[in-house]
């Protein structure tokens, strides 16, 4: 038991490094998108992260050939904060991106094993601290990384409360428009007008292969159709095409306010989290 205190930090260690070498090269263990997203989300370059991953367990087998007390309690304490924040990055990587990075369940595992084979009571402990992280992770409306137009069609981010929305559905059915109804209390939805700037609703979303129109606005969403409908069909140049939001800046009367926290007001100003 005491070589294995020793013997599993090391190869970690050397997981770790090996990592970090092959990362140096254009090279990692795992390819999976799960890798990409976690380095995405640091606000620092992820190789920073390794290193201090092996800083973590080069300290583990420094403590491990001393006997003392002190040392071994401080062993427990930094091999049990190394579990619980990996268990924060592991949490957060499952619940924003379906495929978790590879190399991070390794660390994970090689931790968690590390701290069984060196106290089974002190992990018994934390089990429900761990276990609270991860169901802390799973019921945030975290937004996913996916995509929140996947086929072709008409589609409109609307609320049951904003008049704005009814005036756009009334338009688009009395005109045969076929669309699919996204809640404006989406969070996806959210953070997808979020990044455009947009703060009003009704939001229209055509997708048409990759032109892809971006409306706001129950006058906005009129007028596009219209003039739609009195242009002569023009021949497509190109098969890459992107239109994007014809215009932004609206008056207050043409939408409501967006928010996920509240029903959709046409009075109070944009509210956003």
């Amino acid at each position: 038991m005491k070589k294995l205190q020793t013997i599993l930090p090391l190869l970690l260690f050397i997981y770790i490094l090996a990592e970090t070498i092959l990362k140096a090269n254009n090279i990692e263990l795992c390819s999976s998108t799960g890798c990409a997203l976690a380095g995405d989300l640091l606000k620092f370059n992820s190789t920073y992260l390794n290193y201090l991953g092996m800083a973590g367990a080069l300290f583990l087998v420094v403590l491990s050939v001393f006997k003392s007390d002190i040392a071994k309690r401080l062993y427990i304490v930094v091999l049990v904060a190394m579990v619980i924040f990996e268990s924060l990055l592991i949490a957060s990587q499952i619940n924003l991106n379906p495929e978790p990075c590879k190399f991070c369940l390794g660390v994970y595992t090689f931790l968690l094993v590390t701290l069984i084979a060196t106290n089974l009571r002190v992990f018994l402990y934390i089990l429900p601290s761990i276990a609270a992280i991860f169901f802390a992770f799973s019921i945030l409306a975290i937004p996913k990384n996916k995509s929140l137009i996947k086929e072709d069609g008409v589609y409109l981010i609307a609320s049951k409360t904003c008049p704005h929305c009814k005036v756009a559905k009334e338009f688009l059915d009395k005109n045969g428009v076929k669309y699919s109804v996204i809640d404006s209390k989406d969070i996806n939805a959210f953070y997808f007008a979020k990044t455009l700037g947009i703060k009003k609703i009704p939001i229209l979303i055509d997708k048409n292969g990759y032109k892809v129109r971006v409306l706001v606005g129950d006058k906005e969403i009129e007028n596009s159709f219209l003039e739609k409908k009195e242009q002569p069909t023009k021949s497509v140049e190109s098969q890459n095409q992107v239109e994007y939001a014809p215009k932004l800046n609206y008056g207050d009367d043409e939408g409501c306010s967006f928010s996920v926290t509240q029903e959709s007001s046409c009075e109070e100003e944009s509210r956003w989290i």
